[in-house]
């Protein structure tokens, strides 16, 4: 059989997969909810857990972008609510215009190309000449701070180039151990970086649906102080897991010197990448100071007013008003084109209205999830729930996508850390960086199907080898290592 005919049938078997498993979730969207009630969920709530368990099957099988509309609509048309309340339960939330705005800001960001001066600086500490293990530890963490301060794709592609340079130019190829720990380190400290920013993306997602489902907030500060320790310790692991347990040849990169990365000297900053960079850590500080000084510090009581939202509202409309020549410092329009995913903002929306259509009383899910999962999660210490809440948690989040699966876990986590005497912002918290060690399979993240995609270096034999060495060091430093640090930061 010749490739044409063999690219034909393959599309041909694809389009078909698409339409069945299409027909599959629009069926469980619309005909769940005819079914007889199911313990304490009422009839309305059989129609909005069909909504969520279809929405769950296409965004896992299908698509994003136009399941998540779908979904909407069919709130509208199951009666829970008026249109208008189910657009501003969507589209109207917070959580999902902050998500939009911040995108644009951190894409303005990455496009002035700030970040290949943010990764120069930490490639070139002397700390790692002639010490591989440093070396890869600083290259992992760089991942980390990239991905953390800008976008997670982004910092992982451009690693990952980096990487792919320095591993030709020292002899390592595909299958050498070096090589696959490395790939799939870069991999852990970008999703490591992703869960740090509580201002977009999946933690955003996670987070708004714990404000939905518990009325807490989580404050920003802690949340991404907790996430520091525990991801820098989780690279320092990660490290030394390489040395003392994988124990790859490292002999070809024994040798590994600051002079690698400077061979390609960076002009100086121009004006707007040192604004944009400006731009950068002034937004976390003017997030951070509300919850971190008192409301009675006048700049302190102005910002609070606005929250994260109206700060990066008006951080984009600074950089896009004011000019360096005849540009703006931040061109609005080719940013937004090039740098939001609409894919993201539009599950958000989704996760949005349903959390909280699946969290109100009146559709029964709360109180079926706490009879459902009493006898694993109820009646024990606040060490032991938080224990089994994290084994459960990471071990879900790798047969699906692990901001979904966070949402759906919230309501969980708002009835039993309550129980068990805990902090729900905490624990919270907690689950949302633990969750996102999602690599075992490619359901589990987007990152994680572009790590088995990844096949010019690395098998998917060695992500999973090597994955489940990664889930199983999550589990334990999340118990041991991030329960004291939890009670410390909260």
């Amino acid at each position: 059989m010749s490739s044409t005919t063999q690219n034909a049938a393959g599309n041909v078997g694809k389009s078909v997969w698409y339409y069945t498993a299409s027909a599959i979730g629009i069926l469980i969207t619309f005909g769940f909810g005819m079914l007889p009630p199911i313990g304490p969920i009422t009839p309305m709530g059989m129609k909005v857990l069909g909504i969520f368990i279809g929405m769950l099957f296409l965004w896992s099988f299908v698509s994003v972008l136009w399941p998540s509309l779908l979904g909407i609509v069919a709130l509208m048309i199951s009666g829970y609510a008026p249109a208008r309340q189910i657009l501003h339960m969507s589209f109207g939330d917070t959580v999902p215009n902050l998500l939009l705005f911040a995108m644009i800001l951190f894409g303005g960001i990455q496009h002035a190309g700030v970040t290949r001066y943010i990764s120069r600086w930490f490639l070139t500490r002397k700390v790692i000449n002639g010490k591989p293990v440093m070396f890869s530890f600083v290259f992992i963490f760089t991942t980390y701070a990239l991905s953390a301060l800008a976008s997670t794709t982004a910092a992982l592609l451009f690693m990952w180039a980096v990487l792919y340079s320095v591993l030709t130019d020292v002899g390592y190829k595909k299958g050498e151990k070096y090589t696959s720990l490395m790939v799939i380190g870069v991999l852990f400290g970008a999703i490591s970086g992703q869960a740090a920013k509580p201002f977009v993306g999946s933690a955003l997602m996670i987070l708004g649906a714990f404000e939905k489902t518990s009325g807490f907030q989580v404050d920003f500060p802690q949340y991404m102080l907790y996430g520091f320790i525990m991801s820098t310790v989780g690279t320092i692991l990660y490290s030394l897991m390489m040395k003392f347990i994988f124990r790859p040849d490292m002999s070809k990169i024994k040798d590994i010197s600051i002079e690698r990365f400077m061979r390609d000297k960076l002009p100086p900053m121009d004006l707007r990448q040192k604004i944009m960079f400006s731009a950068l850590f002034g937004y976390l500080l003017m997030v951070i100071l509300p919850s971190s000084l008192p409301k009675s510090i006048w700049i302190v009581s102005f910002l609070a007013q606005f929250g994260a939202l109206g700060m990066v509202l008006m951080f984009v409309v600074g950089l896009s008003l004011f000019k360096i020549g005849d540009k703006p410092v931040m061109e609005f329009k080719e940013v937004a084109s090039k740098y939001v995913v609409w894919d993201v903002y539009f599950l958000v929306c989704m996760a949005m209205a349903i959390s909280g259509a699946m969290a109100n009383k009146s559709t029964g899910i709360t109180e079926f999830l706490k009879l459902s999962l009493d006898p694993l999660l109820g009646g024990h210490s606040l060490i032991g729930f938080v224990v089994i809440l994290i084994v459960f948690g990471v071990v879900i989040t790798q047969l699906a996508n692990n901001g979904v699966m966070g949402v759906l876990l919230m309501p969980v986590v708002t009835l039993f850390s309550q129980e068990a005497g805990g902090n729900p912002e905490a624990i919270t918290t907690m689950i949302i960086f633990a969750m996102h060690i999602a690599i075992l399979t490619p359901a589990a993240s987007p990152y994680a199907a572009m790590l088995y995609g990844n096949k010019d270096w690395i098998d998917g034999g060695d992500v999973f080898k090597y994955g489940l060495a990664i889930v199983l060091m999550t589990i334990l430093m999340f118990t041991v290592i991030g329960v004291p640090v939890m009670n410390i930061v909260y």
